[in-house]
């Protein structure tokens, strides 16, 4: 603990002195040669009688050390928040420019209106996956989202974060021209960072393992990378659940996936329209509730409160003490 107005004990303390000469220099009585002997028959008087003043004291010290303005100079605070930490993984290949309902001809592509640069595919699979990502952010403002990307190679775009604004900023701007010059699916690798990102806040003392979710997004079978059935079974021995959402698969695509995600608690969703993915991030939505706990490094935490409340205590006893009738007759 350090103080910040250390300044005030220079000017405190020689007044504090001050008036304690004066208060016991004070005399109260004439003096008698009575009193000595009358001193020698009654003995010392008992300390309980010197209480008020002994409280009288510990509440100036305490209210002058509150004055000197104690601090922390560092805290770790350990808050509970509700919600999850949420990673969307997120397939760039370029099949997810493809339309999610089979057979349906999609516009060409347009620029977006809010993004200078950013080339948007409306009705594409990876259009109609970020609308209804963006949709799910905005229902879950107690959880920390983030985004993983994945092609040949998994990237990291944000780390879990409450700032929601900064998620869906991205998630407008990711699309399969992110990673132009990949072009498999390493749904293996996209599981590994989502999960390395998670192991690494666990390390930080961020959290707690019951709150990891992955919310896994592909169209096709894992061609490239690591293999995701270890992958999972990483995932799910870190305590993590794995949501796969299927966009549009072929038939038996990724099929070992979809049965190895329930084991982590998770559960696999076989998306073939907008409304389908809309009904897997409502019912991830409703089955997701759970709490995680997150550190706060607070720097120069004020203390003074601590000795003005004793301060304020030892007032009150002293108080407290003189309305008791008995004890203001015997001292």
């Amino acid at each position: 603990m350090t103080f910040q107005y250390i300044g005030w004990l220079y000017v405190m303390a020689p007044l504090l002195v001050v008036l304690a000469l004066l208060r016991f220099r004070r005399r109260h009585y004439w003096g008698h040669s009575l009193v000595e002997q009358l001193a020698a028959r009654l003995g010392n008087p008992n300390v309980v009688f010197r209480l008020p003043t002994v409280l009288e004291g510990l509440a100036v010290g305490f209210l002058l050390v509150a004055l000197l303005g104690p601090v922390y100079p560092f805290i770790l605070n350990r808050i509970e928040r509700g919600g999850l930490q949420i990673m969307f993984a997120m397939d760039l290949s370029q099949s997810m420019e493809e339309g999610l309902e089979r057979g349906a001809r999609l516009p060409p592509p347009q620029p977006s209106p809010t993004h200078p640069g950013v080339v948007l595919r409306p009705g594409s699979k990876m259009e109609a996956v970020k609308a209804s990502a963006i949709e799910f952010a905005s229902k879950r403002p107690g959880d920390a989202i983030g985004i993983v990307v994945f092609s040949n190679n998994a990237y990291l775009v944000t780390p879990a974060t409450f700032d929601h604004e900064s998620v869906v900023d991205y998630l407008r701007m990711v699309n399969t021209q992110t990673l132009i010059n990949e072009g498999f699916t390493a749904i293996g690798e996209g599981v590994m960072m989502a999960s390395q990102f998670f192991e690494f806040s666990k390390r930080k003392g961020d959290r707690r393992a019951k709150g990891q979710v992955i919310i896994l997004f592909s169209d096709g079978d894992y061609n490239y990378g690591r293999d995701p059935l270890k992958e999972v079974e990483k995932a799910r021995y870190a305590g993590t659940r794995i949501y796969f959402i299927g966009v549009a698969l072929e038939q038996g695509a990724s099929q070992k996936i979809r049965e190895a995600v329930p084991s982590t608690g998770g559960k696999f969703f076989d998306v073939n329209n907008p409304r389908h993915l809309e009904e897997a991030f409502e019912e991830i939505n409703r089955l997701e509730k759970g709490r995680f706990y997150a550190t706060d490094l607070v720097q120069h935490q004020p203390a003074y409160f601590i000795f003005a409340l004793l301060s304020f205590l030892a007032l009150t006893l002293r108080m407290g003490i003189n309305a008791i009738p008995h004890f203001v007759e015997l001292s």
